[in-house]
């Protein structure tokens, strides 16, 4: 694949021969957790699966902290990043990379941009070549259930107000050719995400000391938010 045609183009980090498996993995991770915790209609004709998106729209901010697992059969390897993610159902999506490397990543339904310590990188989604992925993400936040039900197949779906899981698997060309399934489970929040990849690859995202407090933005918070409008 050129540099250009890399979903992340414009996105460097020291992994070198990683960095574009995992670019690809962490916006997969970025967008759909995005609009999987701030949709509120979709999957209308599921009544497990509006039961889940229900339960996740009622809190407009949550913070976390995230470990993120990537699995590369090719190489026998399992990476490891770790941070906190912001969640604003007002404004976006802000992961903030503490290990290995540090790194903000800000994603919202204009932009997608990386800042660090000394470079700033961003892609407007109407202008980029991938950016029909993100934008499909995105439209999943106001409960497009003719998006959703145009790319995604239901495998399973079970709620209980304890405990919940949802399985999709991807019908357009486009996601096929990026991932295999999706699987996500949780309680009063998303808990854990599995992407399944090709050539038996995967990423696994685990979040945990969920909060919801403070409910508006620090000023910090705000600030990095305004990178991506």
């Amino acid at each position: 694949m050129q540099k250009n045609d890399s979903l992340y183009a414009n996105f460097e980090v020291n992994y070198h021969h990683l960095k574009k498996q995992r670019h690809i993995a962490v916006l997969l991770i970025l967008v759909f957790f995005l609009s999987f915790c701030f949709s509120n209609q979709a999957y209308a004709q599921n009544i497990q699966v509006e039961q889940i998106f229900k339960q996740l729209s009622v809190t407009p901010t949550v913070r976390a902290q995230f470990q993120q697992q990537k699995k590369l059969a090719s190489l026998n390897k399992t990476f490891v990043s770790k941070g906190t993610v912001l969640f604003s159902k007002q404004q976006g999506v802000v992961w903030q990379i503490q290990s290995p490397v540090q790194a903000s990543l800000i994603v919202t339904p204009q932009k997608l941009v990386q800042k660090t310590q000394r470079t700033l990188s961003q892609i407007e989604i109407d202008k980029s070549p991938y950016g029909s992925v993100a934008t499909m993400f995105l439209q999943l936040m106001s409960g497009n259930e003719a998006a959703l039900a145009k790319n995604f197949n239901i495998v399973s779906a079970q709620y209980s107000p304890t405990q919940w899981n949802v399985s999709l698997t991807p019908k357009s060309n486009l996601f096929k050719k990026l991932f295999v399934q999706v699987d996500a489970q949780g309680q009063k929040f998303v808990d854990r995400i599995i992407i399944t990849e090709k050539a038996n690859n995967s990423t696994t995202i685990l979040f945990s000391q969920h909060s919801t407090q403070p409910q508006t933005l620090t000023a910090a918070e705000y600030a990095l938010f305004q990178l991506a409008k």
